[in-house]
């Protein structure tokens, strides 16, 4: 395979479209990104990039430029409001490390993998139209391209996937996330990240490198949540009130305006991630909720596999059947386990708060340390 015998068009420009050029480059397949934006930034304050992900980041020859930009991550924290440490995981000892690392940053560093003019901007996804060997994009702006292939990468209300597989409602979980990153100098041990639980409430602290920190708050939430007339940021102040330093801290110390919001929605597995020419990567397959911080890191595996399965088969509609097949049983674990961790955070009612508390406590971290290695071992 390889050799620029055929070219593939992505529409997306988030880490795992990029990912996926990235990989196919690497691979002697010319691909083209398509990003609605005019400018090319990762929404989104930082990341989880645990072992699963950096390993792919060291086959593509860029792990190295990230992280010297990231955090260390050798073991994550499950606190009460008040700071009390309930669980200390060890994250062990892997080929590669795990990194905290903002989302501009991993996307700079894809983007640098890249020939010049294979990622156009100003591109508004509208239609694809099925020909017998390629497949016809039509943009916003009026234009036409067309590719022997295409990857739908466009998040987690993908036009391509609805277009080509039917319209998915996605699910509302019962809760807001909102992220956004500070920089503090602050007494949080290098290395250790964590995840306070409250009722109703988490917040979570990373380590994103130097003095930055981002963080993530979630609280249960109607699907329509409106901010506050005060603001996000004074809104999520009074709602974390009196918790653990650095939590009002860090919130006080992001700029409104840099206060991001989104409701928690995924989607139950899809029977399939694409039909003929066209295939499904990243959220717009398998989107689940922010719990186990790997979303991105799902992506970029996505991106390797993808690349890897044009290498093995005799034909590029083989490579895709190949990539969806080895990734449905894998992403579909995430989800599930996503979800049902997104369930017990955001448990509120009183005493069974308090009983989760008491249990998490009693727990021994041994037992997430071996389901955790599993997830983390994976190499695609």
């Amino acid at each position: 395979m390889g050799n620029f015998k055929f070219n593939i068009g992505i529409i997306g420009g988030g880490i795992g479209g990029v990912a996926a050029a990235v990989a196919l480059h690497r691979a002697g397949i010319h691909a083209t990104v398509y990003e609605r934006a005019n400018e090319l930034r990762e929404v989104g304050a930082g990341m989880m990039l645990w072992p699963n992900a950096t390993r792919v980041l060291k086959e593509l020859g860029l792990l190295e430029r990230v992280a010297a930009l990231s955090g260390p991550n050798h073991r994550f924290l499950v606190r009460s409001s008040t700071g009390s440490i309930l669980m200390n995981i060890g994250l062990g000892h892997f080929d590669v490390p795990a990194l905290c690392t903002r989302r501009s940053d991993l996307l700079d560093a894809l983007i640098s993998a890249l020939p010049p003019h294979r990622v156009c901007l100003g591109h508004d996804f509208a239609h694809l139209e099925r020909q017998s060997s390629s497949v016809g994009i039509r943009f916003t702006n009026g234009v036409s391209v067309e590719h022997d292939f295409l990857i739908g990468a466009d998040g987690i209300r993908s036009r391509v996937r609805s277009q080509s597989l039917g319209v998915h409602e996605t699910i509302y979980r019962g809760y807001t996330v909102w992220r956004g990153m500070a920089r503090l100098k602050s007494s949080v041990p290098d290395g250790s990240n964590s995840e306070t639980w409250g009722r109703g409430k988490r917040f979570g602290i990373l380590h994103t490198g130097a003095d930055r920190f981002t963080w993530y708050a979630a609280a249960n939430t109607d699907p329509d949540h409106v901010d506050s007339t005060e603001g996000r940021q004074r809104e999520l102040l009074q709602m974390f009130a009196g918790w653990h330093a650095p939590v009002e801290s860090l919130i006080a110390g992001t700029e409104e305006g840099a206060i991001l919001k989104n409701g928690a929605y995924d989607l139950p597995p899809l029977k399939r991630w694409g039909h003929g020419r066209v295939m499904l990567l990243g959220d717009a397959a398998h989107p689940c909720t922010p719990n186990l911080g790997l979303g991105g890191c799902m992506a970029l595996e996505d991106a390797l596999v993808l690349a890897k399965s044009f290498c093995k088969e005799a034909t590029p509609e083989l490579a895709l059947r190949r990539y969806e097949s080895l990734r449905r049983r894998r992403t579909r674990h995430v989800q599930q386990r996503s979800l049902l961790m997104g369930h017990i955070g955001q448990w509120e009612n009183l005493l069974i708060a308090a009983g989760r508390q008491v249990i998490t406590g009693l727990l021994p971290a041994k037992i997430f340390e071996r389901n955790l290695r599993n997830i983390y071992s994976y190499a695609a």
